[in-house]
């Protein structure tokens, strides 16, 4: 009886040291978008005129956001096969850039989902990432991600970002791809139609 009330005691010092995050519910939704949401029913937030699949992820569809209030420009991550144009991750560049916000919100969310893991970044400190991950998998829970880039480059200009993905759909979507592209023989270039060599590889 002693040994039993000892576990129970642990188990109870474990799921209190877990943290916030782990028992909080996971968020699903920002800006008026959420998680799960059907693309046609937000027409009036989309530009769903310029959809186009990611290069090296075609099982996914891309959607920027139409001018929203609050931040820059954003876009929407769609499923392009199990769940064609569901929204699975949202993205967001808030319009305040400054490191005075991020970590205001920083510490708001903390507040809110518990201590977040830091995202590595360079010698510099030109980058600071902190991340949430809700569910028992690192794969098929859900996301959130709070970045600042002092300098901006490609993909991720300078100011601060926000995003939340549902990991389990995005994983739906590649096994549905993958397994629909299995044993289907790679299609072959139509052009050039000549052996290439290293002035075809390289600019000139």
């Amino acid at each position: 009886m002693h040994s039993r009330l000892t576990a129970l005691l642990v188990l109870i010092l474990v799921l209190a040291l877990a943290g916030p995050a782990a028992a909080a519910k996971a968020p699903s939704e920002i800006a008026g978008i959420a998680l799960g949401a059907d693309a046609d029913s937000l027409r009036d937030r989309l530009d769903l005129s310029r959809m186009a699949p990611l290069w090296d992820r075609p099982w996914l569809i891309r959607v920027n956001l139409k001018p929203t209030k609050g931040f820059d420009a954003g876009y929407v991550i769609l499923g392009g096969c199990a769940t064609t144009n569901r929204v699975e991750r949202v993205r967001l560049k808030y319009k305040d850039g400054s490191l005075a916000l991020f970590n205001k919100l920083a510490k708001e969310l903390t507040a809110r989902y518990g201590v977040p893991t830091p995202q590595p970044g360079g010698k510099d400190g030109k980058y600071k990432g902190l991340r949430w991950l809700f569910g028992t998998s690192k794969t098929g829970g859900t996301d959130l991600l709070l970045e600042h880039f002092e300098k901006g480059s490609g993909e991720d200009p300078a100011g601060n970002v926000i995003r939340i993905t549902d990991n389990g759909a995005l994983n739906q979507e590649r096994d549905c791809y993958e397994s629909m592209v299995r044993g289907v023989p790679e299609p072959q270039p139509a052009f050039p139609l000549f052996e290439i060599d290293e002035t075809w590889l390289l600019p000139k």
